[in-house]
């Protein structure tokens, strides 16, 4: 296996999805959305970059930092409660990533962003705008 996280942030996420060959490992078949996922909001500029999570009741959000880090109350939580979303705000690519819970044995939620809660959606535009564009993983 490839040691994917040595390049993956230095590129945009416009950058992986139009040249998939490049940023995919047929070893792999996370590969690609691994690095998807680290383009948004996990930089060089990550000071300027917005970490958050949400359970359900409380939206949280710091710059810089990870989750583990700026939330760890709330983070340790995420493999069992299935209402912990989490993710990344990049304002430099307008881009919101969002981790859907998933508890073993659970199958695959969809991937998109009208999946998620109306209210994670309502309150991540409110938070962070209306012109940002979701990408859930």
């Amino acid at each position: 296996m490839t040691n994917w996280y040595k390049n993956i942030t230095a590129q945009t996420y416009y950058d992986i999805i139009n040249d998939p060959e490049t940023y995919s490992d047929p070893d792999d078949p996370e590969h690609f959305n691994a690095n998807r996922y680290f383009s948004i909001g996990q930089n060089e500029d990550s000071e300027e970059n917005y970490c958050w999570i949400w359970n359900g009741r409380e939206m949280r959000a710091r710059r810089g930092g990870t989750h583990a880090l700026n939330f760890s109350d709330l983070y340790s939580n995420t493999k069992e409660n299935p209402n912990i979303y989490r993710g990344w705000y990049d304002p430099s690519q307008k881009l919101i990533s969002v981790i859907i819970p998933r508890l073993k044995g659970q199958v695959d939620p969809a991937l998109e962003p009208e999946s998620l809660p109306t209210k994670l959606r309502v309150i991540l535009s409110d938070y962070f705008g209306t012109d940002n564009k979701i990408m859930v993983f």
